[in-house]
């Protein structure tokens, strides 16, 4: 029995070089999934790609921690009306406003439907902020109610003490494919590790992209570029098969 392997391209919308980098990498290799940021500049650039790309499953990728939400969110937006990592100390200080949060999560899951005609495939979050304890019983209600999968760091959630109802997410999720060092090597060490750990589900973030100048403003950006040269190596494929994965995404989660 073939283990599944979800392969997620986060940000989506992000810029235009990330929104190419992600239909490269899907189209040519191995990503499996993607996830949308419906509050970033080029999001119009995507749907636009996504209808040209139909079989690319989109998620909804939640933003709290950058740009302009979509409601007001006075909890937190700081002096010029945007969103920024000060989420962890407002969370941790219980300055957040659950109703606020939850507002900003129809917004964005509406706005959706709307720029790409359909549900999402599933829900996580830009910078994980959803797995912050004080936002993830939000999300997980609304995921759980909407029907559609979840991803879920089960080490955050043994960390925190979380409850989790839904199941439908991947048994592990790993983030570790991040950073100035990766290789194809260490891509398939994630595999492993999922495997000695005897998860039968496995999602992996990642973010190729090609560079442009938005990339280039960003604090990760040549690493996206390493990363697609990596998810689009030919041999990647036929090493992920024989260590017994089925690429998928959520689609095989959720009901739709």
């Amino acid at each position: 029995m073939h283990k599944r392997l979800i392969i997620n391209a986060d940000d989506f919308g992000l810029c235009r070089a990330q929104n190419y980098g992600i239909v490269e990498a899907f189209e040519h290799g191995v990503v499996s999934s993607t996830t949308a940021m419906v509050t970033s500049p080029a999001i119009e650039h995507g749907a636009w790609l996504a209808t040209r790309f139909p079989a690319l499953p989109i998620g909804l990728h939640f933003v709290l921690s950058w740009g302009k939400p979509l409601s007001p969110l006075p909890c937190l937006v700081n002096a010029q009306g945007e969103l920024d990592k000060d989420i962890w100390q407002k969370s941790e200080g219980s300055l957040l406003v659950e109703s606020e949060i939850i507002q900003e999560l129809h917004q964005q899951f509406d706005h959706f439907v709307t720029l790409f005609g359909r549900a999402p495939s599933h829900i996580d979050s830009h910078h994980h902020v959803h797995m912050l304890p004080t936002i993830y019983p939000l999300v997980e209600t609304f995921s759980r109610q909407q029907g559609i999968p979840l991803r879920i760091d089960r080490d955050e959630v043994r960390r925190h003490g979380l409850t989790v109802t839904d199941a439908l997410s991947c048994e592990r999720f790993d983030s570790r494919f991040y950073g100035e060092q990766l290789t194809r090597e260490w891509l398939l060490q994630l595999l492993d590790d999922a495997d000695e750990q005897g998860a039968s589900s496995l999602e992996i973030m990642c973010h190729p992209a090609f560079i442009d100048l938005d990339v280039q403003r960003s604090s990760y950006n040549l690493p996206r570029l390493t990363e697609l040269a990596i998810l689009t190596d030919p041999a990647l494929p036929a090493l992920i098969a024989e260590r017994g994965y089925r690429l998928c995404s959520y689609r095989d989660w959720s009901p739709q």
